[in-house]
């Protein structure tokens, strides 16, 4: 199994972390890699983003590996507690658990992104993930992290109010 931990300390409330993290058709404000995210099946129908801020909700995303769209995976929300954590379990060519974790510090929010999964082509992948994609990989989540920092810590971050996930408008 390949395993990413990092965290960062943001000053800012853990609630306004999550309108950060937990808009999901706007992760692409702060995720470095991610190219897209759709909801898949009937959840695509309905035409609402915020259903797919729940748990239960599966998603087909597509993320750059080395600047180029090559990882397409299908994720589940597996875990949705606002405004302090949700896990995603990826169901896709990668297995695995995805977790954001948000914890009320001095100061601010520790923010943990936890990967734990199983790369494609066995024995070869993970030597793969262990001496060129793992160390990519934390570079570019550090760096992701790092924008929900900014993003978080900004003055004029405004939401709009709703029972599971508030937008971040920008």
């Amino acid at each position: 199994m390949a395993t990413l931990n990092l965290w960062i300390h943001i000053e800012a409330p853990p609630d306004r972390v999550w309108d950060v993290i937990s808009d999901i058709p706007g992760q692409k404000r702060w995720m470095v890699d991610l190219r897209k995210v759709e909801p898949f099946g009937a959840q695509s129908s309905t035409g609402d983003s915020g259903d797919w801020a729940q748990e239960g909700a599966v998603l087909d995303v597509t993320s750059e590996l080395f600047g180029l769209p090559l990882v397409k995976d299908r994720m589940r929300i597996s875990r949705w507690e606002p405004p302090t954590r949700f896990d995603i379990e990826h169901i896709g060519a990668f297995t695995g658990i995805g977790e954001f974790i948000l914890k009320p510090v001095a100061g601010g929010t520790l923010f943990t992104w936890r990967e734990v999964f199983k790369p494609p082509l066995g024995v070869l992948g993970e030597l793969g993930f262990a001496f060129v994609v793992g160390p990519h990989l934390r570079s570019v989540f550090r760096r992701s992290m790092a924008n929900v920092k900014r993003l978080s810590e900004e003055s004029d971050v405004t939401t709009k109010p709703s029972a599971n996930h508030r937008a971040i408008q920008g």
